[in-house]
């Protein structure tokens, strides 16, 4: 195959930017059927356990919002984001209802911004804790959030100590 040939052979990203194959060195096919027939047959090993899609850096490059709305299709009503950033975007496509939880939890000032798109943050530090209850406060309702607790992996994640010394118990959120 000549230069002209490679070079040629094009596919496009789910942000529409484009990619040699040649130059890639494998290619990528999406099947949403088959990502909706994998969920259908996990939900029907769980029984009435309520799943989630969890969809990080742009559904690793699948495409988050096209994977969203084919899960959402079959009943799915949970994600997980990494990023505000992700969830707003997530939010912005699939619409109000489902569930978005972004498990790095929140930087410092997004609150209003992620408050706004319906994101649940997962807190995983004393000072997210204090910023989300802050953004509660302001809203003047409660608003939801998962406590992530480092289970001695040394990961993300609130020390079990800093989880009890909440003041009100992890329900006062």
């Amino acid at each position: 195959m000549s230069d002209a040939e490679v070079t040629s052979l094009q596919t496009v990203a789910a942000n529409g930017s484009t990619v040699s194959e040649a130059a890639a060195g494998a290619i990528l096919t999406i099947d949403l059927g088959a990502i909706r027939e994998n969920y259908r047959r996990l939900k029907a090993r769980l029984g009435g356990v309520r799943c989630a899609g969890v969809l990080k850096a742009d559904g690793y490059g699948l495409g988050a919002a096209q994977v969203a709305e084919a899960l959402a299709k079959e009943g799915c009503d949970i994600f997980f984001v990494a990023l505000p950033d992700e969830g707003i975007a997530l939010r912005n496509a699939i619409g109000p209802g489902p569930d978005i939880f972004v498990l790095n939890g929140l930087p410092p000032g997004s609150e209003p911004e992620a408050q706004a798109a319906g994101l649940c943050p997962v807190v995983n530090s004393a000072i997210q804790l204090k910023a989300w209850r802050q953004a509660a406060r302001s809203a003047g309702r409660s608003l939801p959030a998962a406590i992530q607790v480092d289970s001695g992996m040394a990961r993300l994640g609130m020390a079990p100590t800093d989880v009890e010394a909440v003041p009100g118990g992890a329900r006062a959120l």
